[in-house]
């Protein structure tokens, strides 16, 4: 979702010429390379005010200072969303995630997002920066250039408090996190969770689904996408209503409003040389742990379907969940993912009065049995050591 979308550096809508597939698309007219990978901010707020009561022009304001744009918002009766020109806004009346990709810097935008929470009557009481490392990290803005620039950028805007973590191998699929807990929280008594899905080198037939001959924000081409590449059945599964949107002359992004009062965002870059779709969810997350009940066959089987509908050679699973939600998620949704492809590894990281952070990477079976016939220890092998004692319940593997 996306500056590959067809904009120039000044934001201006290139032309629109009739594609149907990547394979039609001239070299020059698609860019053939944008950064997919985004950059999450989530902030948890506490009071008595209600987020939602924010003017929509002060949300365009944060979302200018992260060099971005809204095309499109959506309310429901539990949070409202706005469809980025690059990913997502979701904001609940206690709770705001922003979701940036490209070059965008939504790190610029916490100061204002703060005074915003303050004038409902709202005070912070939890950050947490995280993004996966990016495909072309010398493309980003210089304060995301590094992961020291980029650290320094936390540190200023949550007034030093905080500290970064790296989850996963540093040569290889990693996760950089920034916490900041403002106030003290008991996550025992809490049970929100949200899964993220990060994937990559997606099959040709897959990527041809977010091309189009229609209109940058044309409805009928959004509506094609999201009917022909199978998210509109897997919403309706979600009994959800979605605000989509087609770039021009591809890529893709959409905020998913459940009955259950859960968000969903897609987005898609489909160009063959940097294809990458993410899927994101708090589906089937509850405040706390005696309104949660069993999630798990759910989670695994929502995550089942979004892997079988994009078919990644490669993917990053992450769950960010309270230790209240512990025993509704069980093994989910790393047991779906362990069914559909090769683990690499894992790597858990527990904050605050026990949040965790999960980062599990996976390659499809074919590439995995490569590296086996090379000698490496086998996924199952290494399965037992890996997966984290607190998701261990229910994934049939015995406790270490």
């Amino acid at each position: 979702a996306m500056s590959a979308n067809g904009r120039d550096e000044n934001g201006v809508a290139a032309g629109k010429p009739p594609v149907l597939s990547s394979q039609s698309v001239a070299a020059t007219t698609v860019p053939p390379f944008f950064e997919g990978t985004e950059k999450r901010i989530e902030i948890d707020f506490a009071g008595s005010g209600d987020l939602r009561k924010i003017p929509y022009a002060s949300w365009e304001e944060v979302i200018q200072l992260s060099k971005t744009q809204i095309l499109n918002s959506k309310e429901t009766e539990e949070f409202t969303s706005f469809l980025l020109s690059e990913s997502s806004l979701i904001v609940y009346p206690s709770k705001v995630m922003l979701k940036t990709c490209g070059g965008t810097v939504p790190l610029n935008a916490v100061a204002r997002i703060f005074e915003l929470a303050a004038s409902v009557g709202m005070e912070e009481e939890w950050l947490c920066y995280s993004r996966k490392n990016f495909l072309e990290p010398s493309a980003q803005p210089p304060e995301y250039a590094s992961q020291e620039s980029e650290i320094s950028v936390c540190k200023k805007a949550c007034a030093g408090i905080g500290e970064s973590y790296l989850l996963g191998p540093m040569t290889g699929e990693h996760w950089l996190l920034y916490d900041a807990a403002f106030k003290d929280t008991d996550c025992s008594s809490r049970a929100e969770f949200h899964i993220d899905i990060m994937m990559y080198d997606l099959p040709a037939d897959v990527r041809n689904h977010f091309f189009s001959a229609e209109p940058e924000g044309s409805r009928k081409g959004a509506e094609e996408m999201t009917k022909h590449s199978g998210l509109g059945a897997l919403t309706e599964g979600m009994k959800a209503v979605i605000d989509d949107y087609c770039f021009s002359p591809c890529g893709y992004s959409a905020n998913v409003h459940t009955a259950c009062g859960a968000y969903a965002v897609v987005h898609v870059t489909p160009q063959e040389e940097c294809s990458y779709a993410s899927f994101e969810t708090n589906f089937g997350s509850r405040k706390t742990p005696e309104d949660q009940a069993d999630v798990s066959e759910s989670l695994n089987e929502l995550v089942g379907k979004v892997l079988d509908l994009f078919r990644p050679a490669k993917f990053t699973l992450t769950l960010f969940t309270d230790q209240g939600a512990e025993n509704a998620i069980g093994g989910a949704p790393f047991e779906s993912a362990d069914a559909r492809y090769s683990r690499r590894n894992c790597t858990s990281s527990h904050f605050e009065q026990d949040y965790v952070a999960t980062i599990v990477n996976y390659v499809g079976r074919k590439i995995e049995n490569k590296r086996l016939r090379k000698g490496d220890s086998s996924d199952e092998d290494c399965q037992k050591k890996l997966l984290p004692r607190m998701l261990r319940s229910r994934s049939g593997l015995a406790l270490a």
